[in-house]
């Protein structure tokens, strides 16, 4: 097992699920379809894919605030990632699931880490937060 220990909390929560990593930035504005959560976006590498409790791996986010209302509402209806990982974030992207926990009591815990860090996750590892490490199985 490999840990990450230095990291920034940008959303609380320790959740732990399969990873699902990118090496590109995804929109979730018409990137990503919220009632499968099912990745759309045909030039994104993780087209077919699906987010749904998911560790999602992004090394940025892309796109505007409207990909927070996305984030709302897959956090509303269930098919939100548990969790993300980035490289950086910027606050919007956190702004949907923080959104999202005041209004349906679940949000997505956001982590950013390292360049370095980053590319030690690999899609299908088994990813759990803890209070001090981001734990790679």
């Amino acid at each position: 097992m490999k840990e990450i220990k230095e990291f920034k909390v940008l959303l609380e929560g320790n959740p732990s699920a399969e990873a699902l990593v990118s090496q590109e930035p995804l929109s979730f504005w018409g990137g990503v379809d919220v009632a499968s959560g099912d990745v759309l976006d045909i030039h994104h590498d993780l087209c077919g894919e699906n987010v749904t409790g998911k560790v999602l791996c992004l090394p940025y986010d892309r796109g505007s605030c409207s990909g927070s209302g996305v984030l709302i509402e897959m956090v509303k209806v269930g098919t939100a990632p548990a969790a993300m990982v980035c490289i950086e974030a910027e606050p919007v992207l956190a702004l949907g699931p923080l959104i999202g926990q005041m209004m349906y009591g679940r949000s997505i815990a956001l982590r950013t880490v390292s360049k370095e860090d980053y590319a030690l996750l690999k899609t299908g590892a088994k990813i759990t937060f803890t209070d001090d490490a981001i734990c790679i199985e």
